[in-house]
């Protein structure tokens, strides 16, 4: 039996329905079929982003899909359009499974799956920014609500199809998610925005083409900084209420199986949002949060020119300055740190005022100042 892919399905899903046409466990079929050089079995890996050219070679071998097909189908096939990345695990940009913390599967949407003629998975599930269906205006759900497991399709059985769960045998299609229709539009149109840029390979921001690889490398870091809960302000954002209430349903254990997903979904959008009416929304990020040049660079490995001169207009290096500090604070600290016999440096007197000892300008000034005093 040789089946075909369909329009952008996951390699792990072909695989699955490779191995039931042949009747048998996936597991079974990979061992069978494909010589497995390495200790772990496959189905302890993430094959959907596995990177072993003699396993891609046996695949096209055996199979009527070339290399470059069976490639398009693996999340490698991204690399250059959504990540650049040579490690063995996928990056920020791509969901990871196999977390016992995160309790991560694969995501899904059981509505996508109910109008199936042949059930499958998208790559696009599996992407980060996308965390509901912009056809259904549903969020993805990552688990089965019968018997709350991951979902894993490389233990399925053969009897069964992809839109069922691989533990109880329930039906993923029949999930009902009354409860997890999108709350607002502006997310379904983040995440049109996010598709359509990666599908072209580029978006055009402030008037210039960004290159999508370089986009998402900075998208992980505007995630990082966004990632603030109840202290982020960011007043213009339509759902910064939901997006505090999901952050407090998270302390609890039993809210992260499901709310993980819809803390996402409001920080894509608070991306996309940055980036709409710009400069005027990036600037309030900036400013109500009193967030300096050095915050959106720290850490990265390369600063792409379009993100420095960005960076640049918005926030310039000279005026990395954060938030206001006195002359009176400086001097009460020098007194302090002399009363606790502690040594009075730079560094000692910036770790107690709480700014940075070589970047904070307004703090450099004073010091510099009062140590020209003292001396």
């Amino acid at each position: 039996m040789h089946l075909h892919s369909l329009e952008d399905e996951l390699l792990s899903s072909w695989l699955t329905r490779m191995a039931h046409a042949h009747y048998m466990y996936p597991s079974t079929f990979l061992n069978l079929h494909i010589k497995n050089t390495r200790k772990n079995s496959y189905t302890r890996r993430d094959l959907d982003f596995y990177n072993n050219e003699e396993f891609f070679d046996i695949l096209s071998s055996k199979s009527i899909l070339s290399k470059d097909e069976l490639l398009n189908m693996s999340l490698r096939g991204n690399e250059g359009y959504l990540f650049i990345n040579q490690s063995l695990y996928p990056p920020h940009q791509i969901r990871r499974l196999i977390d016992k913390r995160t309790h991560n599967g694969l995501l899904y949407c059981p509505k996508c799956l109910e109008e199936d003629k042949i059930a499958y998975f998208r790559k696009k599930w599996r992407y980060f920014f996308y965390t509901a269906c912009p056809k259904h205006k549903i969020f993805l759900t990552d688990r089965c609500w019968h018997c709350y497991k991951p979902i894993k399709l490389l233990k399925l059985k053969e009897e069964v199809t992809l839109k069922h769960c691989h533990n109880c045998g329930a039906n993923l299609s029949l999930t009902y998610t009354y409860r997890d229709n999108v709350p607002n539009e502006y997310g379904i149109e983040a995440i049109h925005w996010f598709e359509e840029g990666f599908n072209k390979g580029y978006f055009e921001i402030n008037g210039e083409k960004v290159w999508s690889a370089m986009f998402f490398h900075i998208f992980c870091r505007l995630h990082y900084l966004l990632d603030r809960k109840q202290d982020l302000v960011l007043d213009s954002f339509p759902m910064i209420e939901e997006y505090r209430r999901v952050c407090e349903k998270l302390k609890l254990y039993n809210s992260k199986k499901a709310s993980a997903i819809y803390k996402s979904f409001y920080m894509n959008t608070m991306i996309y949002h940055l980036f709409q009416n710009y400069p005027y929304n990036f600037l309030e990020f900036i400013e109500s949060n009193y967030l300096t040049y050095r915050e959106f660079t720290h850490g990265l490995k390369y600063i792409p020119f379009w993100y420095e001169k960005m960076l640049s207009s918005l926030i310039p290096k000279q005026n990395k300055i954060g938030r206001k500090i006195s002359e009176s604070e400086v001097i009460g600290t020098i007194k302090y740190l002399n009363s606790q016999g502690i040594v009075i440096n730079q560094l000692n007197v910036a770790e107690i005022v709480g700014c940075h000892s070589t970047i904070h300008k307004g703090f450099i000034k004073i010091y510099k100042k009062l140590n020209f005093r003292n001396n």
